[in-house]
């Protein structure tokens, strides 16, 4: 059975560091019980992806079930009520002897949602607002401070940058999104490029369809193959008949969503 690092860490701070992270993380607290049993009410456990846990809800054999509990609840994802019997010994079973009972809520916390988007103009501007209201995180690369400006992009990470800039040092995950909508073609396709690098879960690009076809040919001339074009969504957004940049950003949060939604389950 897994064993804690630290028994008594932060648990919030632990939490929300690993969410930034991108890892998925059960948390597991006592909301009930009766009788003698080793921890009180409230009582907190984080359990990782591959079944360590930070904290804990009192050890043993007890704890080895929330943490097997856990492990499913990664996979499939929601929440549950576990109900554990710390009276078996003294019934002449296997298992603690306690004398009480425990129900424990456990709840897989997923990690926080972050799409980068490249380029810092209209449609960035509406899509920015509309992944605000859907609590994802944004993060806007432009060279352009006069577009990427806290002004215009609320509560965004601004990267005040080339689009030739490596995305790797942003760790971005299969939970994550990359969107691209920069001002010319040509940094279009460098920054599909170093999209392509990441383990982002989405990779949109905006364009013509005779745009998207010469950008694709140019990546096949470069090595690039088909698994990897796969990958990119473009035209970009859900077929909703978008026409105006904010229709466009609507088409594409509601893509965002929708292979976040398929990536969850």
């Amino acid at each position: 059975m897994a064993s804690p690092t630290d028994p008594y860490p932060d648990l919030f701070e632990e939490l929300a560091e690993r969410r930034r992270r991108g890892e998925r993380v059960v948390v597991a607290t006592i909301v009930a019980l009766h009788g003698s049993v080793p921890r009180q009410v409230g009582a907190r456990m984080l359990v990782l992806a591959d079944g360590s846990i930070r904290g804990t809800i009192g050890g043993g054999t007890r704890e080895g079930e929330v943490i097997e509990a856990a492990r499913r609840l990664h996979g499939k994802g929601g929440s549950r009520l576990l109900t554990l019997d710390f009276e078996g010994g003294l019934k002449g079973g296997r298992g603690p002897m306690c004398g009480g009972t425990m129900e424990v809520f456990m709840e897989r916390v997923d990690p926080v949602r972050r799409v980068l988007i490249a380029g810092a103009g209209h449609v960035a501007y509406f899509l920015h607002r509309f992944l605000a209201l859907l609590e994802f995180r944004t993060l806007i690369l432009d060279h352009r401070p006069e577009f990427a400006s806290a002004e215009r992009f609320p509560n965004a990470e601004l990267l005040i940058d080339g689009f030739d800039r490596g995305l790797d040092d942003l760790g971005l995950g299969a939970h994550d999104g990359i969107v691209i909508v920069t001002p010319e073609h040509g940094h279009d396709e460098t920054v599909l490029l170093h999209a392509l690098a990441t383990e982002a879960g989405y990779v949109g690009m905006i364009g013509s369809k005779k745009k998207v076809a010469a950008i694709l040919e140019h990546l096949r001339a470069q090595g690039i193959g088909e698994g990897q074009i796969g990958r990119i969504h473009s035209p970009i957004g859900l077929a909703i008949g978008a026409e105006s940049p904010a229709e466009i950003a609507l088409a594409i949060a509601a893509e965002l969503v929708s292979v976040s939604k398929k990536a969850a389950c």
